[in-house]
């Protein structure tokens, strides 16, 4: 697959510019608030990769959480 400008699945804003992940409709990922939202809120790491993809390949990487 090729790196393309994604929506987030989530709240519909930017998600940047990262590989299609399979598991997400076409030119759908997650930005980088949402993807903090959702780990702060306790999704786990197994259904990140799943629904997702991988930080910094599928989605920006989310910042360390305090």
């Amino acid at each position: 697959m090729s790196v393309r400008r994604l929506e987030c699945a989530v709240c519909g804003g930017d998600a940047g510019r990262y590989e299609q992940h399979w598991n997400r409709d076409t030119g759908y990922g997650l930005c980088r608030g949402c993807a903090e939202w959702l780990i702060a809120r306790g999704t786990p790491p197994e259904e990140m990769a799943d629904l997702y993809g991988r930080p910094g390949e599928n989605y920006e990487a989310p910042r360390e959480l305090a």
